[in-house]
């Protein structure tokens, strides 16, 4: 919501004014004005979010430990079973750079098809 905030105080007063004098309601004013200011901030907040969803550990460990059969594992609670239960260090070392490269080719990917509706 901070970066959404900065992004709302960048918009111009002036660009609103203008838009709102030809004729554009708050409607068109918000999808067509604002909306593409935003645009950055929107890219920041999803690859942020994505990124977090991927890396997620602390609460599905604290809730279910993996969950009855491994139903809510996630890929973070893997390396964490695999390396420090298990003993098994490069297993678990191998599936960290496994995250690491899947979490930076999604980033990548997502900026791109993001950063195109920023410019």
């Amino acid at each position: 919501m901070v970066i959404f905030l900065a992004g709302l105080q960048g918009v111009p007063e002036e660009v609103l004014e203008a838009a709102a004098i030809d004729g554009a309601g708050p409607v068109r004013r918000t999808w067509h004005v604002v909306r593409p200011m935003l645009a950055p901030a929107i890219t920041i907040n999803v690859m942020l979010s994505v990124i977090g969803g991927f890396k997620i550990f602390d609460q599905v460990f604290t809730m279910t430990k993996g969950g009855p059969g491994g139903a809510s594992n996630t890929i973070s609670t893997l390396i964490y079973q695999n390396a420090f239960q298990l003993g098994r260090f490069g297993y678990g070392a191998a599936l960290g750079v496994v995250l690491t490269v899947f979490v930076a080719v999604a980033s990548v990917i997502q900026y791109r098809l993001l950063s195109k509706q920023e410019g």
